[in-house]
């Protein structure tokens, strides 16, 4: 190997890495019990990984006004791999999803993925109201 190609070889891959899209992190939020929250059933065509696009059936929205829904996933403590107790479940931020058929099951579209959806994973409402005034 000569340093020409070794040269050539890292500037692929600097310009690779300059070409990555940028993701922004989510902080985690608090979760109520998840015994409370609707849940993501299955994807369409019974795929298991999904993502912005993908239209997903989920339960628990009977009865529930909002259209938006964050996609969320209860989050692992991270140093020792056990989940956070129920009292403080921290949960990941993965996407948001709309309300396309409400309903039970309901069919939502994924709008947004920052990480793949999986089925049971879980639904919390999004307060666009709150969003407008920047109270998140």
């Amino acid at each position: 190997m000569t340093v020409q190609t070794a040269l050539r070889g890292l500037f692929s891959a600097l310009i690779g890495l300059i070409m990555l899209p940028v993701v922004h992190a989510q902080p985690p939020l608090m979760l109520p019990p998840v015994a409370e929250l609707p849940q993501v059933v299955a994807g369409t065509e019974g795929r298991q990984l999904l993502a912005a696009g993908d239209v997903i059936t989920a339960r628990g929205l009977a009865g529930r006004d909002a259209r938006h829904y964050y996609l969320v996933r209860p989050a692992t403590h991270e140093a020792r791999g056990r989940r956070w107790d129920e009292a403080s479940q921290r949960a990941m931020i993965l996407g948001e999803a709309r309300v396309i058929r409400p309903g039970s099951p309901a069919l939502l579209r994924i709008e947004r993925s920052h990480r793949e959806i999986r089925p049971g994973d879980y639904l919390l409402a999004i307060n666009r109201e709150a969003e407008a005034f920047g109270n998140h």
